[in-house]
């Protein structure tokens, strides 16, 4: 019974296939990755608890307390519409603002000298 409908329409069976797939992959979690320094460091910084929580953030984040507590600046992002704006409050304290590709914000106080990352205005 369905063999012929199909059989006129080739296409239509690979196109519901390619549909479902698309469905499907939208809904499955994906891992986020940033190629820069800064991104990760920015992607690391937005997550919940530690900015260390995760392996892969121990690295940048490392590399972050080091470079702040040399003097050195704020890492730059700006993949994917991500922009961050950093404000040194003093010689341990900055005040870092991310700014997501939708509009979205997340504002941070990072500390060098106790190396603690404290979310504000949430």
């Amino acid at each position: 019974m369905f063999n012929r409908p199909i059989a006129k329409c080739p296409n239509l069976l690979s196109g519901l296939a390619l549909a479902a797939s698309g469905v499907l992959a939208a809904s499955v979690p994906q891992d986020a990755y940033a190629s820069t320094w800064g991104c990760q460091v920015i992607l690391c910084l937005a997550t919940p608890g530690s900015p260390t929580t995760y392996a892969e953030c121990v690295p940048p984040i490392t590399k972050l307390w080091k470079a702040l507590a040399m003097g050195g600046s704020f890492p730059s992002c700006s993949e994917g519409g991500v922009s961050a704006r950093t404000k040194k409050l003093s010689k341990t304290l900055y005040y870092v603002k991310s700014t997501q590709s939708d509009g979205t914000t997340s504002a941070y106080l990072i500390n060098t000298k106790t190396s603690t990352v404290t979310t504000i205005g949430q």
